[in-house]
């Protein structure tokens, strides 16, 4: 492959987290809240669409949907709750169990910042124009399709060179075992 269209292609990716983070202080919320926070959101709408009757979203089922660790998820929980944009409530039949629920002004936020993201694209649209703005899309979803792939691969990879070390020093002890 080309070394400058590698560089040039990790140049681009940089520029747009940079651009993002540049810009980052301008929304109402973080990005890390607004992702934790629309994924209660959603949990609770998908609940309410199949009539399942919980008030919430337990921290392990945010933590699982969220693909975080309990502790980080919790500590992104209580800076949401802190600032007041979910509440926690005990289930009625088991006081221990607890869920996680929007308050009134996380759902106020939220619509706030799902509008500006939705004038944003537009706005964004615009200026790309409906056939770039597909192409785009295109590209993006092979884009993720090729770094899914890659990145299950070096999984898969790692995961295989960590079980031939643990075939190397299971045999490693079995050997001391036989002495």
């Amino acid at each position: 492959m080309d070394k400058s269209l590698g560089h040039e292609f990790i140049e681009i990716i940089n520029n747009l987290r940079k651009l993002t983070h540049k810009h980052h202080h301008k929304n109402k919320i973080h990005s890390g809240e607004f992702m934790i926070l629309g994924a209660i959101r959603g949990v609770i709408e998908d609940k309410r669409e199949h009539h399942i009757e919980e008030p919430g979203i337990k921290v392990g089922e945010l933590s699982e949907l969220i693909h975080s660790t309990k502790p980080a998820t919790s500590k992104m929980l209580k800076q949401v709750e802190e600032k007041g944009y979910i509440e926690r409530v005990a289930d009625k039949k088991d006081k221990r169990v607890v869920y996680i629920r929007l308050s009134d002004s996380g759902e106020i936020i939220m619509k706030d910042a799902m509008k500006r993201m939705g004038d944003f694209a537009n706005r964004t649209i615009q200026r790309l124009g409906e056939e770039d703005t597909k192409e785009l899309i295109r590209l993006m979803k092979k884009f993720y399709q090729a770094l899914s792939e890659e990145l299950n691969e070096k999984h898969t990879d790692n995961e295989c060179h960590m079980n031939d070390e643990s075939n190397i020093n299971t045999k490693e002890h079995n050997d001391r075992k036989e002495i």
